[in-house]
Formats: structure tokens, C-alpha cells, sequence
């Protein structure tokens, strides 16, 4: 280690370990007059004064940080061979997780091409001209997704705020704006995942169903289809199963079976699966998947009618529950000829409704092998409550509007939540991308606690110990 790299670094931890002695101090001082007071909140004033001091010793590691990483920079070598100096102690004020942080640093201009550069904020990735961080936006965004945006924001906004702040003034003061979290949305790039080969099962489930969403730009709404693959059930718990390694994808593309086989495929090798079993509501569209779900030709695929749109259509043809009952005794235990007969009495008694029943009488002919094969499978169709809780709970349990633009990016966000995939991660990864990126499982690491080498002179080479590891870990 050079001379002035070893200087810095002793400037450095001398300051941290000022600033931090300092705060203890005071915090020490706070805890021991609040045991000496007479009134009742000892312990939420104890928590608080550990609180707001554990948050200001973080506020003041990194400014410290920042601040001298940059004045070593001005002086080293490189910076003079490279740089010049435009302007010296710039403020730039930032939100954390640990509230306003505001540091000062040197604006160069290159005497290579004449761009300007902040090296601080180039070093730690620090997006220009944004006054949230990248910690703060990747929650924000992780949340309007698990509930909306509006949520979001509050959660997001008290996170960063002090207890006594929260209890002291108006709540709302310190939430982010739903216009702000959906501009995060919109700018970030978000990757193009790609999934994990897995062991192949025998057999695959496939269910799919369709939402309608509302849409800004276009005359009709989007059409979106969810479609979602499963290798069995599994109890867990009383009358609730759950499904095996499942997987959910989102479109309104044309195409959107060729689209989920691709995302299949990367999973699965098809040569290995010999059953694939769609499960869907009788839509053209889903039917049509069983001619694209057959990738390699030892793949059998068979069809079969969700339970629930069935007895749907019994109770359709009637509401009387002596007659539905024997509808149902009639189809699952004879002939189709007299499942006929038996409708066609009740159209004699109802012949104001004589349409809506031969409607749900011919839907139920239509998909008379797929619902006899239904009633026969151990594995039934939950895509019903899957399209309202994947689709429908997010995009439309409230009127919204959509561009056609912003959905494709806002289902592919809402699959990552589905599939359980970390979008706090996935945004830390790719939030300062120009382009989509891809990404696979195998990115996934922790090297930044590998002893290496480091771009920032302060800390190259030098030795592990507590301040060397805080810093390392901040500069990757």
C-alpha cells in the first residue's frame, strides 16, 4: 500500500471513529437521563433515542465515506493523468433508508473528450439527477406489487422515517408519491429471467385463463392470459392443497402459448415428458395449446374442463337444486342421450329461458370427454381463484387504464412476484441498465464478500478489518 493511499485510510477510520464515539456518547447520555425520568414511556423512549442514533451513525459512515473516497480520488495520480477540476464541494442530498443524507463532492471534466463526471456517483452507481436511491426504489417497487402503489408508497415512505417523527406529525408527510413510484417502474429496465433447468417430471399441468384490463391507448380492453404449469398437488392442510414447483406467465401477445413454452422449455426438458395435461374453461385459445404444448413427439397431451365452469353451467340451466343434483347424478353415472333428454325437460318447463339453456346445454356437449376425464382426475383446476389472485387482485380490483406500452413491463414485474423471484435483487442488479438485460438463477451470488482487489485506491489492498469490510462491501 502507497504512502498516500495509507493516509487516507487513517483519515478515514480516525473520522468514523469520532463520529460514531460522538453519537454514543449523546446516546448514552439519552438513555441514562430517560431511566432517571419520571414519566411512562421509558421503553419506547429507549427505543427511539437507539433508533435515531443507530441512523445517524449509518447517515455519517457513508457521507464519510463518500466524502473522502472523493478527496483521495482529487489528489491520486489517475484523477491528475485524466481529469480536471471543474467545481469542488457540490452538494448532493439523497434519500435512504436511513433518511436525508447530504455530501459534498468534486465535479472533473476529462481531458480526453470534455465530459463532465461526479466519481463518487459513478463509483457507487448513484443515478444522476434522482433524489431517492436505488435501496429506496427497489422497496418501493417490490411493495406496489404485493399490494398497489398507493400502499406502497406509505409503507416505503415510514420505513425510512424515525418512530418519533411517525407519532409526532402527520403520517403522511413522509409518504412517496404514487406518480413517483409508477415513474420508477416505467424507467427501470427490467430483466429478461431466465429460469433454471429442473429435474423433469413424467407429467405436466398446465392451466390457463384469460382478464380483461382497461386500456388508455387502444379501443378494446387487453385481453391478458395467465397461464400456469405445475408438476402435482401437495396437502397442506385441511380441504387446501398446494401446487408443486409452480410456474406463472402473463401476456396479452397473440402468442402467447409460444411465448410460455419458451419459458417452459427453459426449465424442462419436453423429450422427458410424457404427459402434459391442459386444464382450461373451453376458450379457443386455451384449446388451441393443445396442439402447441406437443414439442417433441413422445409428448401426449390431453384436455380436460375446469370443474368449476361445468357446475357453472348446470346451474345455468336451472336453479332448482333437486334438478341440479340430478343433472349431475345423470351425467356422471349415464348416457349422454339421457343427460339430453333430462335438459330438454326442463327447457319444456322454462321456455322463456330455452336459449340460455341450449347455450349451456351445447357448451357442456362440447366438452363432454374433457369434463368425464375431469370428474376422473385426482388433480383439479385452480386457475379460478390463480387468475384472481395473480391477475385480477393487482390490475383490477379498482377501474384503471393501462397503455398498452407499461402492461407488458407491469405483468412481467407481477410474474417475478408469482414465481417468488427477489425483485429487491433483480432491480439492485439491473437498475442503471440502458437495455434489458438477461439474467439467470446463476448471477445470484455473494461475491462482494470476496477478498479482492477494488477499483477505489482507499481501499486496494488493504487489510480486513471492520472498517475495510464496511467500505468494500458499499464500493460493490
Amino acid at each position: 500500500m502507497n504512502i498516500i493511499t495509507q493516509f487516507y485510510k487513517n483519515k478515514l477510520k480516525e473520522k468514523l471513529i469520532s463520529k460514531i464515539s460522538n453519537i454514543t456518547s449523546e446516546l448514552v447520555d439519552e438513555i441514562v437521563d430517560n431511566l432517571q425520568s419520571y414519566n411512562n414511556n421509558k421503553y419506547f423512549n429507549l427505543i427511539n433515542s437507539i433508533q435515531e442514533s443507530t441512523m445517524e451513525i449509518i447517515k455519517e459512515t457513508i457521507i464519510q465515506t463518500f466524502e473522502e473516497i472523493d478527496t483521495q480520488y482529487k489528489w491520486s495520480d489517475e484523477r491528475l493523468k485524466k481529469y480536471t477540476i471543474n467545481k469542488s464541494n457540490v452538494n448532493r442530498t439523497i434519500t435512504t433508508i436511513v433518511g436525508d443524507l447530504t455530501f459534498k463532492r468534486t465535479y472533473y471534466i476529462s481531458k480526453l473528450d470534455n465530459s463532465y463526471h461526479f466519481y463518487v456517483d459513478e463509483i457507487f452507481d448513484l443515478p444522476k439527477y434522482d433524489h431517492y436511491d436505488p435501496v429506496i426504489k427497489a422497496i418501493a417497487i417490490d411493495k406496489a406489487f404485493s399490494t398497489n402503489q398507493i400502499q406502497a408508497g406509505k409503507d416505503t415512505g415510514e420505513i425510512m422515517t424515525a418512530i418519533s417523527k411517525l407519532i409526532s406529525v402527520d403520517r403522511s408527510k413522509f409518504h412517496i408519491s404514487r406518480q413517483s413510484i409508477n415513474n420508477w417502474i416505467k424507467e427501470w429496465n427490467n430483466p429478461e429471467y431466465v429460469y433454471e433447468q429442473t429435474e423433469t417430471p413424467e407429467n405436466l399441468y398446465v392451466m390457463g385463463d384469460e382478464k380483461y384490463l382497461g386500456c388508455q391507448d387502444l379501443d378494446n380492453d387487453i385481453m391478458t392470459k395467465c397461464m400456469v404449469a405445475f408438476e402435482d398437488i401437495k396437502s397442506v392442510g385441511k380441504n387446501r392443497n398446494k401446487l408443486i414447483n409452480r410456474t406463472v406467465y402473463s401476456t396479452y401477445s397473440t402468442h402467447p402459448w409460444e411465448e410460455f413454452i419458451n419459458v417452459l422449455s427453459q426449465k424442462y426438458d419436453f423429450s422427458k415428458i410424457n404427459n402434459i395435461i391442459l386444464l382450461g374453461d373451453g376458450g379457443n385459445w386455451i384449446k388451441s395449446g393443445k396442439d402447441e404444448l406437443k414439442v417433441e413427439s413422445n409428448n401426449i397431451i390431453s384436455y380436460r374442463l375446469c370443474k368449476f365452469h361445468f357446475k357453472q353451467a348446470i346451474n345455468h340451466i336451472t336453479s332448482d337444486d333437486s334438478e341440479r343434483k340430478n343433472l349431475l347424478n345423470i351425467f356422471n353415472n349415464k348416457s349422454k342421450k339421457e343427460f339430453i333428454n333430462e335438459v330438454n325437460k326442463i327447457i319444456e318447463k322454462n321456455k322463456n329461458r330455452e336459449e340460455i339453456i341450449n347455450k349451456k346445454l351445447n357448451y357442456i356437449l362440447n366438452n363432454y370427454k374433457a369434463i368425464k376425464d375431469m370428474n376422473n382426475s385426482d388433480v383439479g383446476s385452480s386457475m379460478e381463484s390463480h387468475i384472481s389472485h395473480c391477475i385480477a387482485n393487482l390490475f383490477a380490483s379498482r377501474p384503471k387504464g393501462y397503455s398498452s406500452k407499461n402492461i407488458k413491463k407491469y405483468l412481467q414485474i407481477n410474474d417475478y412476484k408469482n414465481n417468488n423471484l427477489n425483485i429487491l435483487y433483480l432491480y439492485s442488479k439491473t437498475y442503471n441498465d440502458t437495455e434489458t438485460r438477461t439474467i439467470n438463477e446463476n448471477d445470484i451470488n455473494y461475491s462482494i464478500f470476496d477478498k479482492k482487489g477494488s477499483n477505489i485506491p482507499i481501499i486496494d489492498q488493504g487489510k480486513v478489518n471492520g472498517t475495510y469490510t464496511i467500505i468494500n462491501a458499499l464500493a460493490h
